[in-house]
């Protein structure tokens, strides 16, 4: 069985190399940086969206020394859209550490790569795979479909899915290995008809071999619908804005003051993955006093660190 699992983690590498997707940026001019911005972006966003997301930051940002004195509205701003907000805090705050604890240099070891914000195992797996080519695991969905079909478990078990997830590593070439195994995933082994006559794991896949292409369970999480009502405060060429600290999902994100209300009609409905926001605006002649609620120039609105409908109306008015 071990020699089975070493000789499907080299088909893997080999398939990478013949097969897989070349044309990915961050899979060009491959470094640690890239490596961490591409899978902090991918950690909740399709690669078709994240690509042009990665393009555009590395186009401002390239490398740590770049980044190193660039604030986290800075960084908010180009994340614009994009959601999952809190990925951008975790940027700037790992940023800050690399800079300060690690002398600017990204750290090479799993335990000093995992204690960075927003980095969890698979993440580190990623990085310390194909930056520095070391053979760690990692368990992103995809990954997991293709190891419950080839390995014929029908319900996730953690601890079991990350054993079998290290046992299928190329040593010899961890590099292509993890870019080809999260390749098939996603290109290979699809959720509904997976296309195995193009998988290098089929002589060995035990769904292959049972006819039975199964699909993990996943939780459904029943989306939270919330009302917001934002309060426009305009002073000739001014309008006031606070720096959220409540709502989470726009957390540090500059918006206009605003109220939590029950169902009502609505101007605006913004989809988040965990909430349905129903957003409606208007006009106020006074500023509520806010903390940290400040004036900002109409024609500053555009480069603000704001949420999308947000500056999708600002930009309106």
């Amino acid at each position: 069985m071990k020699r089975c699992k070493e000789l499907s983690g080299s088909l893997v590498s080999k398939w990478y190399k013949k097969s897989g997707r070349k044309d990915l940026p961050w899979r060009d001019n491959i470094s640690p940086y890239r490596v961490w911005i591409s899978e902090i972006i991918l950690q909740q966003t399709q690669v078709k969206t994240g690509i042009d997301y990665f393009e555009n930051f590395v186009s401002s940002y390239p490398n740590l020394k770049s980044i190193k004195d660039a604030s986290e509205d800075d960084i908010y701003k180009l994340w614009r859209g994009l959601g999952y907000y809190r990925r951008a805090s975790y940027i700037y705050q790992a940023k800050e550490i690399i800079h300060k604890k690690f002398a600017g240099k990204f750290p090479e070891s799993y335990d000093s790569i995992i204690s960075l914000p927003g980095i969890g195992r698979s993440t580190a797996g990623a990085i310390l795979s194909i930056a520095f080519k070391k053979p760690y695991p990692i368990l992103d969905g995809n990954v997991k479909r293709v190891i419950s079909r080839f390995f014929y478990k029908k319900d996730f078990n953690e601890n079991l899915f990350w054993k079998l997830s290290s046992s299928l590593i190329d040593t010899k070439d961890p590099f292509s290995y993890q870019q080809g195994i999260m390749d098939i995933g996603a290109t290979v082994c699809h959720k509904k008809i997976p296309n195995c006559e193009n998988c290098p794991l089929k002589l060995n896949c035990k769904s292959k071999i049972n006819n039975n292409f199964f699909i993990l369970p996943s939780k459904k999480v029943k989306k939270k619908n919330v009302y917001l009502h934002f309060l426009i405060h305009q002073d000739d060429n001014k309008v006031f804005l606070i720096k959220d600290t409540k709502l989470g999902f726009w957390k540090n994100l500059w918006i206009p003051p605003y109220e939590i209300r029950e169902q009502s009609e609505y101007d605006v409905r913004h989809n988040l993955s965990h909430r349905n926001l129903f957003i409606t605006f208007n006009n106020a002649e006074t500023p509520t006093k806010a903390e940290g609620g400040k004036w900002f120039a109409k024609e500053k609105l555009k480069n603000l660190a704001t949420p999308k409908p947000i500056s999708d109306k600002l930009l309106k008015i």
